[in-house]
């Protein structure tokens, strides 16, 4: 397992030192581990920072793109000021992404936006997106061992991985005021 809690931490406080206060977290289902985990990585940084939680602010996604949109165009018809995105996912970033787009904001000009996996396409995206890797190759070869172990009589162990925060053009210093509630139609 990646440490979904201090990429979670990270990603947020990058966004807290560009000066946001209003950050979304489009959060992955509940009733998975690791999307609880950048949950309470989101939450630690923002208390860190004293930035007071806004539970309309953290809205669940299924990691597909289109729950990024949804979520993205709930919080704009709903008018709820933002200047930044933390997506648990690339898709769901991408997804927020295309919302923003659609509605004539611009990232990160308007709305900063940062995901998690950093898949490959995310370096291709317009603009390319800020992102935190996981070392996939290195958990998958891990979790083969553990599973040879395993097949052995071994009892297996998984370490847990660290993450990295990979600055790209999707994120900016905050707005003096959040567009995006502006933008509803």
């Amino acid at each position: 397992m990646a440490d979904n809690l201090n990429g979670a931490y990270e990603a947020t406080r990058h966004l807290i030192a560009l000066g946001h206060k209003r950050i979304v977290h489009i959060a992955g289902p509940s009733n998975h581990q690791h999307s609880a985990d950048r949950v309470l990585g989101f939450n630690k940084a923002l208390q860190e920072g004293r930035i007071k939680s806004d539970v309309r602010l953290i809205v669940e996604g299924d990691f597909e793109a289109a729950s990024g949109a949804r979520a993205v165009e709930s919080l704009l018809r709903r008018r709820i000021a933002f200047t930044a995105v933390f997506a648990a996912n690339d898709p769901m970033a991408y997804g927020a992404m295309h919302a923003l787009f659609v509605r004539g904001l611009r990232v990160p000009r308007d709305v900063s936006i940062v995901g998690f996996d950093d898949r490959p396409q995310s370096a291709f995206t317009t603009p390319a997106l800020t992102t935190v890797r996981q070392p996939e190759i290195e958990m998958g070869a891990a979790a083969v061992a553990a599973l040879l172990r395993e097949l052995r009589g071994d009892s297996p162990s998984l370490p847990r991985f660290a993450t990295q925060l990979i600055v790209r053009e999707s994120t900016a210093r905050a707005p003096s005021s959040p567009r995006a509630a502006r933008a509803s139609r």
